[in-house]
């Protein structure tokens, strides 16, 4: 998984989608966050909690990847596993959300969403804006309109992830 090698800013993480300690293992297991994404989380959970756990604030201490990996283990370790996939599912919408933002930067932007698609396992609910797949649409006159009906697919899966993932 992310074979683009995106590293999704902490603050941008943040700005979209509520976090667990579940999402920042899920992130930093695929690259998909630096590892100091696991400190600065810890920090945003010692304003929010009244106790924070030992564990939380040791981690706002470490010195080193391994001690990061040691203290974020045992925080997950505390939680019972998400079944629903939750933490992919968020950063398939931050990963896509991230590439549209900045489509002016990619040479080709629905390149990257076909990369995407496959290293999140061909996920059904944006197949409607991977180009190689088929479309239940009726067919476009142009590409160019094809095109654009991708990107508004796109746009369309982007609000619409948000909410599911703001419940």
């Amino acid at each position: 998984m992310n074979t683009l090698h995106i590293s999704l800013p902490y603050e941008y993480v943040v700005s979209h989608v509520s976090l667990t300690w579940s999402d920042i293992l899920f992130a930093l297991e695929h690259d998909l966050m630096a590892k100091n994404a696991a400190v600065k989380y810890a920090y945003d959970v010692i304003e929010k909690e009244e106790k924070p756990t030992q564990t939380v604030l040791a981690l706002t201490w470490v010195n080193n990847e391994e001690e990061i990996d040691f203290y974020l283990n045992e925080l997950t370790n505390q939680i019972v596993e998400q079944e629903d996939n939750t933490s992919q599912k968020k950063f398939l919408y931050l990963l896509l959300n991230w590439v549209f933002e900045h489509k002016e930067q990619f040479s080709d932007p629905l390149q990257m969403v076909e990369i995407i698609y496959a290293d999140f396992d061909y996920p059904e609910e944006i197949s409607n804006f991977v180009r190689y797949m088929p479309s239940s649409e009726h067919r476009l006159n142009s590409v160019e309109a094809s095109i654009e009906r991708l990107f508004n697919n796109w746009a369309i899966y982007l609000r619409t992830a948000k909410i599911k993932i703001s419940k």
